[in-house]
């Protein structure tokens, strides 16, 4: 999604404050040291996850003319290619420095090939023999309150059976055919031991995991009326940096303008990000909006329908600042694409199954949002997306309605609310249910038509409404302008 010039084109011709210019961004590399001349890989295996994947994860580290090591903040372009398995790319904030993931149910050699395009340093190749690790057989580990995952590397040669032992005896929870890597135990109640057991195999093997407490319960009202989505960077040079956020300012904005909740992204598959580190600024936020009734929610984006990332989505259901203020729901962006659920080997059907097992594994009282993709502005059928199996195991449904992003024509406020109107319909009419739906709003100037001026704002919201929407939230925080947030302020819902 980029931001064009004509912003400043709409924006003058509809007489608001003027809205800063994009700032260009160099195409080059950029450093935090000198010009990178070579780079190395360094290899890290990280064992068998609950999925019964291995786990391998490879760094590249960028060296100098002198062989000191050089960070690339900016621009650094990776190809990274596998002989077998799965290969994500990692954000470079996640480790430092451009790295991928791979994972596999095989036990046996791997064969990694990276090419650095830019800076072009040239190809190098790294095995790993997963057999060396000594991986453990059986893995369990709680995925939430209610649901305990179980892996098996390398996957079942022939049929097995998995018990649960309790207390009172052991009981047969699944007959496991050939190839089998993984179970999902679906009947665990909170803070409960469970103990596992493997036969059929060469030997019995065993594992065991805790369930967390249970979540609180939390209702759909909590995402209604006016909200806005907020994320930061782990990135020094990128405008929204999480140390350039001032919380006292965005509690106070947000209390001004009336929102009723701040949709505040936690996770981009598993990536973690509230660092230490930022986790001060973010806390005086959640707990700053928490203390003027302002509903703090969490939001994640999810890459792939695995543990580690659906873990990531849990953790926020769990999260709690210094001072105990929960984050009161949660916000799952469902989208395709290379940077989302594009890489999952699961295609479509993973973009259902991450909700089915994260609805499972918080339980039934929790808030889930399904944000997805607008059916009526991207042309999109069951098909295409899955929109009636995601409304199987949501809350609420957030179509992304980016009026003035999706569309190549310029819009107008008569325009604006037949377009919420048309999103809610089409929504539901795909979903197959009457649920409650909350539009996704812009604020920004994504794509060729520039910021929306108040006057949109103001019938997106009125849109919205007059067509069942309990509410609209914006995207995003960082980018909507003055006069935005003085519509938003001015609009009673």
């Amino acid at each position: 999604m980029l931001r064009t010039i004509l912003a400043s084109l709409v924006l003058a011709a509809t007489q608001v404050a003027a809205a800063p210019a994009p700032t260009p961004t160099p195409d080059t590399p950029v450093y935090a040291g000198n010009p990178a001349t070579h780079y190395r890989l360094e290899s890290r295996p990280l064992g068998i996850d609950p999925d019964g994947t291995a786990r391998w994860l490879v760094v590249a580290h960028f060296l100098d003319a002198q062989n000191v090591e050089t960070k690339i903040l900016a621009n650094s372009d990776l190809s990274w290619d596998s002989d077998r398995g799965h290969v994500q790319w990692q954000n470079r904030m996640r480790y430092g420095s451009p790295a991928a993931m791979v994972t596999t149910t095989l036990a046996g050699p791997i064969v990694l090939r990276v090419r650095a395009n830019k800076p072009a340093l040239g190809v190098q190749r790294i095995v790993t023999d997963t057999r060396r690790w000594k991986p453990q057989p059986l893995v369990a580990r709680a995925l939430g309150p209610h649901m305990v995952q179980v892996g098996i590397f390398p996957r079942t040669a022939r049929a097995t059976v998995l018990w649960r032992i309790a207390p009172g005896g052991r009981r047969p929870l699944a007959s496991l055919p050939p190839g089998s890597s993984t179970y999902r135990d679906a009947a665990a109640i909170p803070n409960r031991t469970y103990r596992y057991l493997l036969t059929g195999g060469a030997h019995a093997i065993s594992a065991a995991a805790r369930t967390p407490a249970e979540l609180p319960a939390t209702s759909v009202a909590l995402a209604s009326g006016k909200g806005m989505w907020l994320y930061w960077s782990l990135n020094p040079l990128d405008d929204n940096y999480y140390g350039k956020l001032d919380p006292e300012a965005m509690v106070a904005q947000a209390a001004k303008s009336g929102l009723h909740y701040v949709e505040i992204r936690t996770a981009y598959g598993a990536m973690w990000q509230i660092p230490p580190a930022a986790r001060p600024k973010i806390d005086a936020i959640i707990d700053g909006l928490a203390a003027h009734g302002i509903v703090p929610m969490g939001w994640t984006v999810p890459r792939e329908a695995t543990f580690e990332d659906v873990s990531a989505t849990v953790r926020t259901a769990q999260y709690r600042t210094a001072k105990g203020t929960r984050l009161l729901g949660v916000a799952v962006d469902f989208e395709r694409g290379d940077d989302f659920m594009g890489g999952d080997p699961n295609g479509l059907a993973a973009l259902w199954q991450y909700e089915k097992y994260l609805r499972e594994a918080v339980g039934a009282k929790y808030l889930i949002v399904a944000t997805v993709e607008d059916p009526s502005f991207e042309h999109l059928d069951e098909s295409k997306y899955p929109f009636r199996e995601i409304a199987r195991y949501a809350d609420v449904l957030q179509p992304m309605a980016y009026w003035r992003m999706m569309r190549r024509t310029p819009t107008t406020p008569a325009l604006v609310k037949t377009l919420m109107a048309k999103s809610v319909t089409t929504l539901l009419a795909l979903s197959g249910r009457k649920l409650p739906v909350s539009i996704g709003g812009q604020t920004t100037a994504e794509g060729r038509n520039g910021y929306p001026p108040a006057d949109e704002i103001v019938a997106s919201l009125d849109g919205a409404r007059a067509a069942g929407a309990i509410g609209v939230c914006y995207f995003d925080w960082k980018g909507t302008q003055p006069y935005q947030w003085d519509a938003l302020a001015n609009y009673t819902w």
